[in-house]
């Protein structure tokens, strides 16, 4: 959860954790990313930590291949569409 900061009563200024700013910069990479992912990995689940994608048939396969590789660290998850699905 971030910090928040409050100067008078007009200005507030909130301040990401380390794991809130990383896990953010992470969901932003998978939504770049997903047109990539989605033509080699359609159908299977993806968990990423520091841009590093680790890819699961399902959820619980995809998270221990990540907590593997980064044990201090909690994922972020997503299914990866198949490739009839539309990506908006």
């Amino acid at each position: 959860m971030g910090l928040l900061h409050i100067y008078s009563q007009c200005h507030i200024i909130i301040t990401m954790v380390p794991e809130q700013k990383r896990k953010h910069q992470d969901f932003e990479w998978l939504g770049k990313n997903m047109h990539k992912l989605q033509q080699k990995h359609a159908g299977k689940v993806v968990a990423v930590v520091n841009k590093h994608a680790s890819i699961g048939k399902n959820a619980i396969e995809a998270y221990k291949i990540s907590r593997k590789q980064y044990p201090d660290n909690e994922p972020v998850m997503s299914a990866i569409p198949t490739k009839d699905a539309l990506l908006l």
